[in-house]
Parts: C-alpha cells; structure tokens; sequence
C-alpha cells in the first residue's frame, strides 16, 4: 500500500492473464465471422453481385457521358430543358383552358360518370335506356346544384341587408 502525500491510500490493482483454451477461442471467432455460403448458393450470389455491379458501373458511365456532352455543348441543353418546360407548361395550360371552358353540366356529368365509375365511352356505349337514367340523374344533379346556389345567393343578400339595418340602427342611436 502507498500513501500519498494528501494521506490517501493507493494500491495498484493486480490483473490475472486470463489463460483462454482453444476451444474457447475459436467460439470467440466463430462469432465474429460471417456465415460462409456453400456451393451453389456462393455461385449465384457472386454472379448477381456481378450483375449489379455492372449495371451500376454502366449508369455510372451512362450518366457521365450524358454530363460531358452537356459541358461540352451547354446551349443544347438548355434548349432541351426549355422545350421540356414549355411542353410541360403548355400542356398543363391547355388542360386548365378545357376545363374551365366546360359548361355547369358538363361538369356535373364527369363528376356523375366519375362516381358511378363509367368513362365518357362507356357512358356512350350504354344502351338507351340506361343512358335515359343518367341522363335523368345529372338533370336532377343540375337542378339541386342551381337551388343550392339560389338559396345561398338569397342568403347571403339577405345577411347584408340584416348588416345595412343594424348598421342604420347604430347610426341612429
């Protein structure tokens, strides 16, 4: 025991070499390495391990040749990337242009087809009786959407003209 200056006591601690057995070791080993694959199925994961190495290497090479021809010629491609935006653009104007170029009932009749499940072309194809009915179904569907919008219409008149007396009432008071 050694005594420090402070009056401590310290002792060093005495480590054993712990004596391992082959047997032992080899344990100790046994789970550190992977499992070993045999025959076949070491053949078939080598030869996928190939197959996608060389489908990464060939995108890889793919996307830098794409890359040198871009830094190499930088108007083409952003031409191309100005005629894709365009498209992209011109096509999604073109759809909003049709829709809002649609009648009430057109709309109604989509949104009809759409809940019974039937395509334009399917709804074509029906026989005329049962066209007869749908038909039926989105002339019901237009009435209620123009009572729905006459009732709200009315309301909302209804509620400015309850504001303007209320605010005429405050005004005289």
């Amino acid at each position: 025991m050694i005594i420090a200056p402070n009056g401590v006591s310290w002792q060093p601690t005495a480590h054993q070499p712990q004596r391992v057995t082959d047997e032992q070791a080899i344990a100790q080993a046994a789970q550190l390495r992977a499992p070993v694959a045999t025959g076949n199925a070491a053949a078939q994961q080598h030869s996928q391990g190939n197959t996608s190495q060389q489908n990464a290497e060939d995108a890889r090479e793919e996307a830098f040749a794409k890359l040198k021809v871009a830094l190499q010629n930088p108007e083409a491609a952003a031409r191309e990337q100005a005629s894709a935006e365009t498209q992209a653009t011109s096509s999604a104007l073109q759809d909003f242009r049709d829709f809002m170029a649609k009648s009430p009932g057109e709309l109604i009749k989509e949104k009809l087809l759409l809940e019974m499940g039937l395509t334009e072309e399917e709804y074509n194809a029906l026989p005329p009786e049962a066209r007869a009915k749908v038909d039926e179904l989105i002339a019901q569907r237009m009435k209620e959407d123009i009572e729905r919008k006459l009732h709200a219409k009315v309301e909302e008149q209804l509620t400015q003209q309850q504001a303007t007396a209320s605010d005429e009432e405050q005004a005289a008071s």
